[in-house]
């Protein structure tokens, strides 16, 4: 049986599409939490080599990763689709549009895209990640707001997953390298209002990446793992985004 990378989460009662691309160490079902709060959204999610149940190796370039989601991605999306990305996958969704829009320009036409709490490509190239300890990637991690505090001494569980964390750290530097064309769909930035990870003027850096305004949104109290803490908001944006005219 081939190996698949996307999953439907909910068949939904309306029209709506919305993709999931999951943030570093996520997969489909990260975004569980937003289901209940959809339910009239068709929702589709990824989960990428090495994440969640899968075993094989993960990926460490973006160039990788957007070549497996497009090729799963194609035979699914609807005209109209929103293509939904958090974190590492806001530049994966990003990039998704941008050969969407390059080789299949009617159907890019009816796409929209909602970035989540992402740094621009080119910010990613600065970190050097592949030069951090396995300890500093941990430290990174728990920056983000998006792992329990009692697992910053559970080292063997951590360490355990260090393949897949320094993988995708790897895989956000890589974004830097890819060349881009700026793309004109509707876009919609959602960030936290305590976002340490992504401040505000890291968010404006996106502007060049597209040839249309990008509404931004704050979600308030939100830190850079908002999609967990916050699901009802977030899916509150999403539906009035997804609805717009």
């Amino acid at each position: 049986m081939a190996q698949t990378y996307l999953e439907r989460l909910q068949k939904g009662q309306g029209n709506r599409q919305l993709i999931c691309f999951p943030y570093l160490g996520g997969y489909a079902q990260s975004f569980y939490p937003l289901v209940p709060y959809l339910p009239d959204t068709e929702i589709w999610a990824f989960t990428p080599p090495g994440h969640g149940m899968n075993a094989e190796q993960p990926l460490e370039h973006m160039q990788q990763l957007v070549d497996l989601y497009i090729k799963e991605l194609l035979p699914i999306i609807e005209p109209g689709a929103t293509l939904f990305g958090h974190s590492l996958g806001g530049i994966a969704a990003y990039y998704v549009a941008e050969r969407i829009q390059k080789e299949l320009p009617d159907v890019a036409q009816t796409l929209r895209l909602v970035l989540s709490a992402c740094n621009t490509p080119a910010d990613c190239g600065v970190n050097r990640y592949d030069q951090m300890s396995d300890d500093q990637l941990i430290h990174q991690l728990f920056s983000y707001d998006g792992l329990p505090k009692e697992l910053i001494h559970e080292k063997e569980l951590l360490q355990y997953f260090m393949p897949v964390i320094r993988a995708d750290f790897r895989m956000l530097e890589s974004a830097a390298t890819l060349e881009y064309q700026p793309i004109s769909l509707p876009v919609l930035y959602l960030r936290g209002e305590r976002d340490n990870a992504v401040p505000l003027q890291s968010v404006l850096k996106w502007e060049p990446y597209f040839d249309v305004p990008m509404k931004l949104q704050t979600i308030r109290e939100g830190t850079h793992m908002f999609v967990m803490h916050h699901p009802a908001t977030v899916a509150c944006y999403l539906t009035s985004f997804m609805t717009q005219s």
